[in-house]
């Protein structure tokens, strides 16, 4: 009888933290990109150059 409830509620914690996981691996992917993540996307899709993509690193490390 005593099996029951804790079954339960085992099974209510696993639940509890597999919507958790998956709400937080949402949450990430919906968030806006870093300026450096932005420049680095533009250089691999070939939009612009080594040296551009160096001046504006340079920049944006020079800002921190």
């Amino acid at each position: 009888m005593l099996a029951i409830p804790i079954v339960l509620g085992l099974v209510a914690i696993v639940l509890g933290i597999y919507v958790r996981r998956r709400a937080f691996a949402d949450l990430r992917a919906n968030l806006p990109a870093s300026p450096l993540q932005i420049l680095e996307k533009r250089l691999a899709s070939g939009e612009i150059s080594a040296e551009e993509y160096q001046y504006e690193r340079y920049l944006l490390e020079k800002q921190k």
